[in-house]
């Protein structure tokens, strides 16, 4: 066989499409391949023209395009950056990587054209891109200088980032800036060993969100061989939620030791305090009281006293004495021990105080009650020296196991709960504060100004009852501290919760503004006019609580421009739980809304602010009656 057999014979055999292609675009060679390649029978192609095998949308620039290579004819790779697709003879269209070759042949120059289907490639990437794209943790891959590459979903959630943000970017820009330097030289080691590995074992990562946030993360290393060289690609976790339970787990775990240990050691000092108030008391019995020692042995008493209060918080903390629980209503036991703490606190201490009627009983030591409200009150008082206001709350409050909490209210069961917050505009507490002040005896107050054992019981005595406390203090604007106890299935008896009671027969309006002060004067403003109201500051809540008895509620009076969830949103969902819940919508910017989407949303009526009393009158009434049937919650027609 000759040479030329031979090579006609390699081309024939090919296992890539080969065709040779005139300055015309006349076909004058086509393989088995590209014919089986594109559907057509072996010699068919022969004298058709090129742009036969083009799809219609490309077809029309294509003899420019080939008029172009045929002025500077070079061999070159066609597609680069972009995708290409052959036309098969039935119509349909493949992914194709073309190369193209300019031949002498005899007196004419021609092009050898290569083909080849990546159909299979295509499909396979599209799996990998499926596969990263819906990956539960954050999928980035970066080139071996750093610079971002792909990214998924995940990471944009996880970092608040548009991937396109980031592709492009180097990597630092995910890294805490203390790490910037020593980054890169950690990023070569990688690339000159590159091993599958995980990262941070035995020490800390932090990724930072596009708000400047920092967030603990645990990362995987995935070396990986790509067309344009090296590259890694990295499985990020956010491990917030882990790092907050492990952390609540030592906590616990030490403080049931100090409690452990703090109880054995109460139980030893009292019997010696018991020694030393019996033996002073009788002592004093036998003398006169004009003289010297009568006096000295009364210190000794009042001392020994004072001994037996602390002996008693720190079994209270190790709550190894007995509490006697009873349903009790917040809202009258708060009352009482109000006047105790106006007469404690300094009156240059100024107190709001806001006790919600809807706030559900508790089973609870009322003794300890008191002992959680009396404590929190003092230490707000005690961070106002120069006086301010504090504020003391009681709402109810509902678990949506739907809204996503952080914090320790994650940890609660689902259900309905009475929310006690005590705030303060004083000097506030460093995050390194915060993570000690349960600890028993730790107290950022001076000697003799108090034991550091107060937010130790109550953290014991909450905890106890299967609630929560959370604090939320920022240095120099005060602290915010709230306790969620779990409603009690019992009704106190007594003369509040006869008055609720009676109640239950009012029409029942949901009042929601995330202005304290509008939804506090909305909420006044419906009770003199004869109904039972309940109020929230966050569409959220608002929801939940709607969403957990949506016959209880008669209307609902919203506000639209809420963090969240807007007023527009939640009344959807309103909507979807109860469709003939009346809803209210009340907003000072009403003439930017849109007809079609406020009726979307399912709003019955628009009150425009600021509003009098007689129109909210007027706006409920039509819509429900204070004298309406009570087992009934249709509006009025």
């Amino acid at each position: 066989m000759d040479t030329s057999s031979l090579y006609k014979l390699a081309v024939e055999l090919a296992p890539t499409g080969i065709m040779a292609v005139e300055q015309d675009g006349t076909i004058l060679l086509a393989n088995k391949e590209l014919a089986s390649m594109l559907g057509y029978e072996e010699g068919e192609l022969l004298g058709e023209t090129f742009e036969t095998l083009i799809p219609q949308r490309f077809r029309s620039a294509h003899p420019e395009y080939r008029r172009d290579f045929f002025k500077e004819p070079s061999s070159r790779p066609m597609g680069t950056g972009r995708d290409l697709y052959a036309l098969q003879k039935n119509g349909s269209e493949i992914p194709v990587e073309i190369g193209l070759n300019p031949v002498q042949n005899d007196d004419q120059l021609v092009v050898i054209v290569t083909v080849v289907d990546i159909s299979a490639r295509k499909r396979a990437d599209a799996r990998f891109q499926a596969a990263v794209e819906s990956a539960p943790s954050g999928m980035l891959m970066t080139d071996a200088e750093g610079t971002i590459v792909l990214v998924n979903r995940e990471v944009e959630s996880l970092f608040g980032y548009d991937r396109l943000e980031l592709i492009g970017e180097k990597i630092e820009i995910l890294i805490p800036q203390r790490y910037h330097s020593r980054h890169p030289q950690l990023r070569e080691s990688f690339f000159n060993t590159p091993l599958a590995r995980p990262m941070g074992s035995g020490r800390e990562l932090h990724g930072v969100h596009k708000d400047g946030h920092e967030l603990p993360v645990e990362i995987g290393l995935n070396p990986i061989l790509t067309d344009e060289g090296a590259c890694v690609l990295l499985s990020i976790i956010d491990i917030s939620q882990r790092m907050e339970s492990e952390n609540r787990v030592r906590h616990s775990q030490k403080m049931e030791a100090l409690g452990t240990l703090a109880g054995g050691i109460a139980h030893d000092f009292n019997n010696l305090l018991g020694g030393v108030l019996g033996y002073a008391e009788l002592a004093i019995e036998h003398l006169s009281n004009g003289m010297d020692a009568h006096k000295d042995l009364q210190q000794i008493i009042a001392s020994a006293d004072r001994g037996k209060q602390l002996i008693e918080q720190i079994l209270d903390f190790s709550r190894q004495r007995a509490a006697r629980k009873e349903s009790l209503n917040l809202g009258k036991l708060s009352s009482e021990a109000f006047k105790l703490i106006r007469a404690v606190i300094p009156s240059t201490v100024k107190i709001h105080e806001n006790f919600d009627s809807d706030t559900p009983n508790i089973l609870a030591d009322a003794t300890q009650y008191h002992q959680i409200l009396l404590n929190l009150a003092t230490n707000a008082s005690h961070a106002m020296p120069d006086g301010g206001l504090l504020r003391i709350e009681l709402k109810p409050w509902i678990k949506d196991d739907a809204l996503q909490l952080k914090g320790p209210t994650a940890n609660l069961t689902s259900g309905l709960y009475a929310r006690l917050s005590v705030t303060d505009c004083g000097a506030g507490m460093s995050e390194d504060v915060q993570s000690r002040i349960f600890e028993p005896f730790y107290t950022t107050k001076g000697p003799d100004q108090g034991t550091g054992l107060g937010l130790s019981i109550i953290h014991g005595i909450v905890e106890n009852l299967g609630g929560a406390i959370d604090i939320a203090s920022t240095p120099g604007e005060g602290t915010e501290v709230s306790i969620y106890f779990p409603a009690s299935a019992h009704k106190a008896h007594d003369e509040t919760a006869d008055r609720a009671e009676d109640d239950v027969s009012k029409p029942h309006v949901l009042v929601v503004d995330d202005e304290a002060i509008m939804a506090d004067i909305m909420s006044q403003q419906l009770d003199l006019m004869g109904y039972r109201v309940t109020s929230f500051q966050s569409s959220q809540e608002a929801l939940a609580a709607f969403r957990s008895n949506p016959e209880n509620f008669n209307l609902v009076i919203t506000d639209n421009t809420m963090p969240g969830m807007t007023g527009m949103e939640m009344s959807r969902q309103l909507k979807k739980l109860r469709d003939d819940v009346p809803i209210v919508m009340v907003s000072g910017t009403t003439n930017f809304f849109d007809d079609d989407e406020v009726a979307r949303s399912g709003i019955d009526r628009i009150l425009k602010k600021p509003f009098k009393l007689d129109e909210l009158r007027q706006t409920t009434t039509e819509l429900i009656s204070p004298a309406a049937d009570p087992g009934s919650n249709k509006p009025r027609q």
